[in-house]
């Protein structure tokens, strides 16, 4: 059963806020635990029911260097065409270089472990950006055993009477995707727009975002999501929640609603929800 149905006015409200609340809260000087569990609902998938996904970061940050390491595990419940469940294991590093206040250079490393995707599995991806002024453009390049997706991201932050805004555009080429079944169904090219917003009321972070447009293997999250199985996103809408538990601890409740094709089967009218918590300690 699916977790919940977006109504029209959700889908309309979750574009105004932002998605990622942590993105805009430095904690220089300081380090980071942070602790996630998600739960994940397919519907009319001809592979997936259901799932779950845990993941842990550590982040340390000063006044020139950030950096993060995060491992992501994904359980998803299969049907039975598929001869097992799904395990997925994810490590991410993430070096940032801030020069000053205005601007800053990342690095991105991320290693797949998929125990059903062969054309996925041992997957590499690796990220470069930059950074200045509100403005950053951002190279991926997942590297998978018989084909090649390259990215690029342009984003443009703002901030208006205490609200703070991200729009952002990606777009994404395939390389040799004819060279195998996995990918051979999905465009050369994609390219897909997102709208993100983030604000405080009264001590409780709010957000949403959305993105129109369709993506395939698709880096998210500014690097620590990966899509990278045969799914063609379409849409997607998030919803967020954060409150702050005096200066060392804050917690954020998320829901997300996507819309997707599988295309090796070509199976379109996917929905993928989800309901995601998760808790940041300071140190």
């Amino acid at each position: 059963m699916p977790i919940i149905r977006p109504l029209p006015f959700l889908i309309f409200l979750i574009i105004w806020v932002e998605a990622k609340e942590a993105e805009h809260h430095s904690h220089e000087g300081s380090n980071n635990i942070k602790i996630n569990q998600e739960f994940l609902d397919f519907t009319h998938s001809k592979k997936k029911e259901d799932g779950t996904r845990y993941g842990i970061e550590i982040d340390h940050e000063d006044r020139h260097h950030h950096l993060q390491f995060y491992y992501e595990r994904t359980d998803t419940h299969t049907k039975p065409i598929v001869p097992k469940d799904l395990a997925v294991n994810k490590y991410t590093v993430k070096y940032q270089y801030k020069r000053d206040v205005a601007s800053r250079v990342s690095l991105l490393y991320t290693t797949i472990d998929d125990n059903l995707m062969e054309e996925t599995d041992g997957g590499k991806i690796y990220g470069i950006g930059y950074d200045y002024q509100g403005v950053g453009l951002h190279q991926y390049l997942s590297d998978y055993p018989h084909f090649n997706v390259y990215q690029s991201d342009l984003r443009y932050r703002l901030q208006v009477h205490g609200v703070r805004g991200t729009l952002e555009g990606k777009y994404i080429h395939l390389q040799d995707k004819n060279s195998n079944p996995f990918s051979q169904n999905a465009k050369p090219d994609y390219a897909t727009f997102g709208v993100k917003l983030h604000t405080h009321y009264h001590g409780i972070h709010w957000g949403a975002g959305a993105y129109w447009g369709r993506r395939i293997f698709a880096v998210m999250k500014e690097g620590f999501g990966v899509q990278h199985h045969a799914m063609e996103f379409k849409e997607s809408y998030t919803l967020g929640v954060g409150h702050h538990f005096g200066k060392r601890l804050s917690a954020h409740l998320r829901y997300s609603y996507h819309e997707a094709k599988e295309i090796v089967s070509r199976n379109d009218h996917v929905k993928v929800e989800a309901i995601s918590i998760n808790g940041i300690y300071r140190f």
